[in-house]
């Protein structure tokens, strides 16, 4: 006998409902502290129905990480446990009634009730490697985000203290440029530094040197203190920030190597989209086809149909907004990099779409693709693209 347990996850407690596979109630009402005295509680409660543990088939919503120490306490003590999306569990449950009601408990048994539905449960388990992989590639991602705000933040800074400056340098991010202002931070320390001195700073050519030093003459910028410390302060932390990202992918790029997937086989996709993608899809046998994936990036156009009224419109835009994001820029690597798809933008635009709308018909060409590379886990063939 197989009993189904489904768990409606939350910061402090977590709400437990069990079925027979009949679909009878057998608990509804069972709740346990997100603690390990409440982790303890939950396995001697699954211990008094006196099953194997691969009888006992549990799962959960994906909502984040708040489940994520649950599942692997689970599946350490060896109950197969799975993962739905939740945008799944709320399709599954407005197909069983029109009420518009939501409680724990509720949920709990929604999602038990969702697994004893699935003919093929396993399909919901997701490698150890994808879910390390989730995790770097979204704190990698945070760590972009911020570097790019402390990048916003320098240029600003150096504009107000020294603005003649990038016109000279052309990249105010190069490291001969955070060389340069992290010893010598205003227009007047540049114009005072010996020659030689600056002539030591690797990529510094004495002809910018020269340049840079006229300009600090004759500049309209503002050197105050405040403004000098924000600047190194700045370049800092850009630098630090660019170390942690790059260990980061040092990290991703083991992990992509253990995987082994077929993704990176395709045109420019590297091994930071290429995880990305592999991290948000998880596991691709949860997607029945390349719509569900693409309505799983949110790439599908919402539709309004009413008697004679039938609209398409923009993109939905729900489900993974990484994922969304790592399509996109795969597809502008497509068409720069892959004859097939270069071509296929170009008649995109030539039927007068927008540059970015013809981009994202690229990149639903590109998820029917990665959709039957990960299925057969076959590698990416051009000359096979019709």
């Amino acid at each position: 006998m197989t009993l189904f347990v489904g768990i409606d996850v939350s910061k402090y407690k977590h709400d437990l409902a069990i079925l027979d596979e009949h679909g009878e109630i057998l608990s509804k009402h069972f709740r346990f502290a997100n603690t390990y005295q409440g982790f303890q509680k939950l396995k001697e409660h699954l211990e008094t129905l006196e099953l194997p543990t691969y009888e006992l088939h549990i799962a959960l919503e994906d909502t984040g990480h708040y489940a994520d120490n649950l599942i692997a306490f689970l599946q350490n003590i060896g109950y197969p446990t799975f993962t739905y999306n939740p945008l799944l569990i709320k399709e599954f449950v407005k197909s069983l009634t029109l009420r518009k009601s939501k409680t724990d408990k509720k949920d709990a048994l929604s999602i038990a009730r969702k697994l004893l539905a699935a003919p093929t449960p396993e399909r919901y388990i997701v490698k150890p490697q994808l879910k390390e992989l989730k995790e770097l590639t979204r704190y990698q991602n945070r760590l972009i985000h911020e570097r790019s705000k402390n990048k916003t933040l320098y240029v600003r800074t150096l504009d107000i203290v020294f603005p003649e400056f990038a016109k000279i340098v052309k990249n105010v991010h190069n490291q001969f440029v955070y060389d340069l202002l992290s010893k010598y931070p205003s227009p007047q320390k540049i114009k005072r530094a010996h020659f030689q001195s600056l002539l030591t700073i690797k990529r510094l050519t004495a002809d910018k040197i020269k340049q840079i030093q006229e300009a600090a003459h004759l500049t309209i910028g503002n050197s105050s203190l405040a403004l000098q410390l924000e600047l190194t302060q700045l370049i800092d932390m850009i630098r630090i920030q660019t170390i942690q990202i790059n260990k980061v992918q040092e990290q991703i790029n083991h992990l992509m190597t253990e995987i082994d997937s077929p993704i990176t086989s395709i045109t420019g996709i590297g091994q930071r989209l290429g995880a990305i993608i592999l991290a948000e899809i998880k596991n691709i046998h949860n997607f029945k086809t390349p719509s569900q994936l693409q309505a799983f990036a949110g790439l599908e156009p919402s539709i309004y149909q009413s008697g004679t009224m039938d609209i398409t419109g923009h993109m939905v835009k729900r489900g993974s907004s990484y994922l969304r994001y790592a399509l996109i820029q795969a597809a502008k690597l497509l068409a720069n990099y892959s004859p097939h798809f270069r071509a296929y933008l170009r008649l995109k635009i030539s039927q007068g779409k927008h540059y970015n709308v013809a981009v994202s018909h690229v990149a639903k060409k590109l998820i029917r693709i990665v959709y039957y590379l990960l299925k057969t886990n076959q590698s990416f063939d051009e000359s096979k693209l019709r």
